[in-house]
């Protein structure tokens, strides 16, 4: 997750639909279980997993088998980091309802993502696509499909899959945008543009599409584009509230200071002058220098390995750590404590001489 040139392939919790087939006749009863499930599904994208799990409980009170009900518990377990639980859940809601297709979703997506398992994601996804009635869900099947062949490496078998996308606009902002990452990804960067600039078009302020739309332009090396695009990323961000999962940045500082001094004592003293600065975001004159916005880590001054044993001209050595952009990769103040270590390991070894293909083959990419 530190390559800033990575996206996130995690989608945000998706929301509940209608009453599956079978839910109960009874209108009032309907009008209160859709109102629970619909409170759960804005308080976990909120971040209040708290105010989730109350709904999802209410919920499950008017009908204990309610496979909208198992499954937004299910993805409630899953942003607290349960993943066996919230796998048990979306197969508990499969059973329930074999024609319900956001369990199938929300599970290929957990199996990709987190126990990395491109082969039982991509059954999952077969799966949806065959009972998919609705077109958003097809395609939200299977562009998951072809992350996932992606993430086996069969880049043929995913440009496939994604030559079934229609010709015409998708029906979702989200859906371009996903589809413009998936052919970035692929290379194809004609292909990723035109999807991009329709989520954009359907969505003006979606930033990560914009985003997206730089690491094009950085494709094709067209600096000039990549700059201007890049700034108004920044700009966006910049005005954006932190996440209900951000942390103070006093902690965030501890936490930086606490992964310093977790490195093996020969590189602590190698870094004792090396100073780690906590700051929102990249400066504007680093972007303007093409660097990405949302970067996670930065190390500035001369790596080790290149400085001179004696008579060198003093450099100011210093790892910067953007904490606004740390918090964006994240879900959980737990995943963003994991996140600090990570950059902080990943930067410091640029100080060490290390390239981003030896820190990826490390691991630390």
């Amino acid at each position: 997750m530190n390559d800033p040139n990575d996206p996130d392939p995690r989608s945000p919790p998706r929301p509940g639909h209608g009453p599956p087939p079978g839910a109960p006749d009874d209108p009032a009863s309907d009008d209160a279980l859709a109102a629970h499930l619909d409170r759960g599904w804005a308080a976990l994208q909120a971040g209040d997993l708290d105010a989730a799990g109350q709904a999802a409980a209410a919920a499950r009170a008017l009908e204990a088998d309610s496979p909208e009900g198992v499954t937004l518990q299910g993805a409630i377990a899953a942003a607290a980091g349960k993943v066996d639980e919230a796998l048990a859940l979306f197969a508990q809601a499969r059973d329930l309802d074999p024609d319900y297709v956001e369990p199938y979703l929300h599970a290929a997506e957990l199996v990709l993502y987190e126990q990395g398992d491109p082969d039982q994601a991509i059954e999952l996804c077969d799966a949806a696509m065959e009972i998919a009635e609705e077109e958003e869900e097809y395609l939200d099947a299977l562009l998951l499909k072809a992350e996932a062949q992606m993430e086996l490496g069969d880049d043929d078998d995913a440009a496939t899959t994604l030559a079934d996308l229609p010709p015409t606009r998708l029906p979702e902002a989200e859906l371009e945008h996903r589809a413009g990452h998936a052919f970035l990804a692929l290379g194809d960067l004609d292909a990723a543009e035109r999807h991009l600039q329709a989520a954009l078009a359907m969505a003006p302020t979606m930033t990560d599409a914009l985003h997206a739309l730089g690491l094009v332009h950085e494709e094709r090396e067209d600096l000039k584009k990549m700059v201007q695009v890049w700034t108004r990323v920044r700009e966006a961000d910049l005005a954006e509230p932190a996440p209900p999962w951000g942390v103070s940045r006093e902690r965030f500082e501890e936490l930086a200071q606490e992964a310093l001094e977790g490195l093996p004592a020969q590189l602590r003293d190698r870094l004792a002058n090396v100073p780690v600065i906590a700051a929102d975001y990249p400066a504007l004159e680093l972007v303007a220098e093409g660097h990405d916005p949302r970067t996670m880590g930065f190390f500035s001054g001369v790596p080790y390995p290149d400085k001179a044993a004696l008579g060198a001209v003093p450099h100011l050595d210093c790892v910067f750590l953007y904490q606004r952009n740390i918090e964006r990769a994240c879900r959980t103040v737990g995943e963003v404590e994991d996140e600090i270590k990570k950059t902080l390991i990943h930067e410091t070894g640029h100080f060490f001489g290390l390239s981003e293909e030896e820190l990826e083959a490390m691991g630390l990419g």
